[in-house]
């Protein structure tokens, strides 16, 4: 009994010992879990606007919302990638308003009323959104009738709701950016000493006798310069040293070229097609069925064409086939497919409608051919708002320069003959003012066949990148001793956190990822970048904040170096005149001329803008104090003042303040979006 209540009572401390580790377990489990969640969250973030992070979903979906919208505004299916880009920039901006700019502007009760919104779309001060959007393609210009049309369909059963919906908040904050822009650019002006000091420097030239002595001929061991004061420096000074995230790269690239024999197979290809397009009857079918490129279907003179193209439309020497010619790694076959009389130059006036009216068109044409006036019916009938400029005059121009079936109706028509005929802008009824004297004029089909690698040189140069590798392993070493090895030539660049490609390498934004997702010192795989393959190494990375003192710490020793030498060549160059100073230091006068205060180089000097600036403000004759620039330390006499500007009080002022509101939308956003504190780490993803 005994043992039993013994084995009891152990067994409860036992339970409990088990069931302590189970929910220690647990616990623990969870942090880990939570942890594990709290690291992903983070590695999913694409940035940070004031204080809030800004997650890939929360950002996709901005994206996304914004995308569908102007899908629908642009008639497009799908973006190219520059479009996709234009979409993410706006998506990034729209949420630092929302999540920054528009809260401040609400404290400060900066809102937009009703009767602001009527105004911006139909009163005096109409929005810049309303006159970007509702464009007339015709003539550029914005166009009421299109906005009073758009709206009129509005409904909230399709995309019109949701592109107004988009629109009308976009002349909101446009509207509230720009009372807070008016309000900072009221805050501008140029102060009298401004103005009086401008005008001054604006209209004299100075003429100065100068003594200096370069830095460098202090030695360094007469000066002392600690790491202390190095990092006491750069702590007082930290804000000088701020950096945005940035990598820097090398890279190599293995070009993918058609090889001998790729050439050598393509110049079969082309024979075969030269002397099926020599036998074709149809050389412009032909050649649009069988080129890689589009021919050119338009007609030209004699004059018009290359000196060999001229010679097979228009010397009659039995020759109907021009090429296969070879220019780069592209193919020519050329035929003239047509020869005919034309003219040089059309006029007409017409009358845009939409397709499908028919009768309209019928109508108005035989209004025109009964005498009705036909600038009158073009200000009332026609869709191309140029009418209120031209009053349906096109004037002249040449065939290329309307569609095809404008061009044959013309040919086809007398002067001041009516007719309607459809082009892909639409409906028209056309009369025809001016035709020049008919010209011959030629249509050359030309085929165009481009020389591409072949899949075995394909494999060869992936091979090629392959072992390069390999070879390089997993470091920066590596990869310089691959590049060394294979005698390479390595390319270095500097990435903003801001750029989505490398200059000079349009498709290039696979790299630009790889690099802000790597860290220092790897190695990247092959990158096939336009059909080329790269390889690339992260030699350097930098996030956003401030640069490490030990990046910076022999830049911040030499400059007290140099200040430390200031104090020796000022003790040197002591005198009551220039000369005993330049006899004290032993240097030469140099007579310097010419000098304006907007420069920043001198001369037999070099650029010293702290020295030309001490110039412009010592009187005329006075010696002046020792002056610490970017080489060496100087003091001069200004010796003669030349005054021969025209700046006025008046037109200095209007010059400071005019180059101060130039800049003043740039550097508001500029100051708005450092207080919004915004990190943006979008090139991670995108």
């Amino acid at each position: 009994m005994a043992s039993l209540n013994t084995l009891r009572t152990r067994g409860g401390v036992i339970v409990t010992i088990v069931i302590f580790v189970a929910l220690l377990a647990f616990l623990i489990g969870d942090v880990f879990t939570s942890g594990s969640s709290l690291m992903n969250s983070r590695k999913m973030r694409v940035g940070e606007i004031n204080g809030k992070n800004i997650g890939y979903v929360e950002f996709l979906n901005e994206a996304d919302y914004l995308g569908s919208v102007y899908k629908m505004m642009w008639g497009r299916e799908a973006f190219t990638p520059q479009e996709q880009e234009t979409v993410y920039n706006l998506a990034w901006e729209q949420l630092i308003m929302d999540n920054s700019l528009k809260p401040g502007f609400d404290k400060m009760g900066m809102t937009v009323s009703e009767a602001e919104q009527v105004d911006m779309l139909d009163g005096v001060y109409l929005s810049p959104v309303v006159t970007s959007t509702f464009v007339n393609p015709s003539t550029g210009l914005f166009d009421p009738q299109f906005m009073k049309s758009f709206m009129s369909n509005v409904t909230g059963s399709d995309g019109s709701y949701a592109i107004w919906s988009f629109l009308r908040n976009q002349m909101q904050q446009e509207r509230v950016m720009s009372k807070y822009l008016a309000l900072v650019e009221g805050g501008f002006y140029a102060n009298a000493l401004e103005v009086a000091h401008g005008v001054r420097v604006s209209n004299q030239t100075y003429a100065a006798e100068v003594i200096g002595k370069d830095y460098y001929t202090v030695p360094d061991s007469l000066v002392r310069v600690t790491q202390a004061d190095a990092k006491k420096y750069y702590s007082d000074h930290k804000e000088a040293y701020k950096q945005e995230a940035s990598r820097h790269i090398e890279y190599v690239v293995f070009d993918v070229m058609p090889s001998e024999e790729d050439y050598a197979d393509a110049k079969s290809v082309v024979d075969d097609i030269a002397a099926e397009f020599a036998a074709s009857d149809a050389p412009m079918q032909y050649a649009t069925l069988n080129s890689q490129t589009k021919p050119d279907a338009n007609y030209y003179g004699e004059g018009e064409l290359s000196a060999e193209l001229a010679a097979l439309a228009f010397a009659d020497n039995g020759v109907r086939i021009s090429g296969p010619t070879l220019s780069g790694d592209e193919y020519t076959v050329s035929r003239v497919a047509s020869v005919r009389m034309m003219p040089d130059t059309l006029g007409a006036k017409h009358i845009l409608l939409q397709k499908g009216q028919e009768k309209l068109a019928d109508s108005l044409a035989a209004a025109v051919r009964a005498g009705a006036d036909f600038a009158t019916l073009a200000l009332d009938n026609s869709l191309d708002r140029s009418v209120f400029q031209n009053s349906g005059d096109l004037g002249r121009f040449t065939p290329a320069q309307v569609p095809t079936e404008f061009t044959d109706a013309a040919l086809a028509a007398g002067v001041g003959e009516v007719y309607v005929v459809e082009s892909p802008v639409g409906l028209q009824v056309v009369q025809l003012t001016y035709k020049s004297r008919p010209v011959r004029k030629a249509q050359i089909a030309t085929v165009t066949y481009k020389v591409d690698p072949s899949a075995a040189t394909i494999q060869a140069a992936y091979q090629k990148a392959s072992n390069f590798v390999t070879a390089a392993g997993t470091t920066t070493e590596g990869f310089n001793q691959a590049v060394s090895d294979a005698a390479l030539s390595k390319r270095t660049v500097r990435i903003r956190h801001t750029d989505r490609t490398i200059s000079g390498l349009e498709n290039s934004k696979e790299i630009v990822r790889w690099a802000f997702n790597g860290k220092a010192g790897d190695v990247s795989q092959i990158m096939d970048i336009d059909g080329d393959y790269y390889v690339a190494a992260l030699v350097e990375v930098k996030e956003k904040g401030y640069t490490p003192f030990a990046q910076v710490s022999d830049q911040i020793t030499r400059m007290l170096v140099n200040r430390e030498k200031a104090r020796v060549i000022e003790q040197q160059m002591t005198g009551a005149t220039l000369e005993e100073a330049a006899g004290a230091a032993g240097v030469e006068i140099e007579a310097v001329g010419d000098i304006k205060w907007s420069a920043f180089y001198l001369p037999e000097i070099g650029v010293e803008p702290q020295l030309i600036g001490a110039v412009s403000a010592v009187p005329s004759g006075e010696l002046s104090l020792s002056v610490e620039g970017v080489s060496g330390v100087y003091r001069f006499v200004v010796t003669d003042v030349q005054t021969s500007g025209d700046a006025t009080d008046e037109s200095e002022r209007v010059r400071l303040t005019t180059n101060a509101l130039n800049y003043v939308g740039e550097r508001t956003m500029q100051a708005l979006t450092e207080e919004s504190d915004v990190t943006d780490m979008r090139v991670r993803f995108f």
